[in-house]
């Protein structure tokens, strides 16, 4: 099995900022969400430890391996599991998005997850810079990441595709627990600090 963490619940988070490739803290209910997910992990087996560089990433990633009495040095600090860059949208509130780029913002909303940020990112290009590091990844590997990467990872293994992507809902350190080789979500263990 794979484990899935969205990091906790960011300062950018608690402003509605499409934060991106910023890097900012989590909040003190994120480090709290971050404690209940290591909790959550308890009862499963976890080799590997990989996170974002991302501040919020690797702190929760630092959390959970804390309440697992895993050394935080074996953290692998993985550059492919940055979430995605929002271009000029980066850190913008989607009020401010749609003030100073009306046109862009309608075409985000059209295209959802097929957009391409201008002078940033798509899906696809998550997908492309993460297709190795999934191909790779050993089972019992916790992964501590971002909302775009999750749902690249599960585009990427045809667990999602463009019609229900949407549906998984997953909050600030909600555990997605996937089985690579069947290609399916085993579970989704919401967190209850959320």
């Amino acid at each position: 099995m794979i484990y899935l963490v969205r990091h906790g619940e960011s300062e950018a988070n608690i402003q509605n900022r499409f934060s991106g490739i910023t890097d900012v803290d989590l909040s003190d209910r994120g480090r709290k969400q971050a404690a209940t997910a290591g909790d959550n992990l308890k009862p499963y087996k976890i080799d590997y430890v990989y996170s974002s560089p991302l501040k919020r990433a690797r702190e929760t990633a630092e959390i959970i391996c804390d309440v697992n009495n895993i050394d935080i040095n074996e953290i692998i600090i993985e550059n492919n599991l940055i979430e995605v860059n929002f271009g000029l949208f980066e850190n913008m509130t989607w009020d401010e998005i749609r003030e100073s780029h009306r046109e862009e913002s309608e075409n985000w909303i059209s295209n959802k997850h097929r957009y391409k940020f201008p002078e940033g990112e798509s899906y696809d290009d998550i997908v492309n810079r993460i297709s190795s590091f999934v191909d790779n990844v050993p089972d019992n590997s916790l992964i501590v990441t971002h909302f775009g990467v999750i749902q690249s990872i599960l585009l990427y293994l045809d667990i999602a595709d463009d019609n229900n992507l949407w549906d998984h809902k997953i909050d600030n350190c909600d555990i997605v627990i996937l089985d690579k080789n069947k290609g399916k979500i085993e579970k989704i263990i919401k967190n209850a600090s959320s």
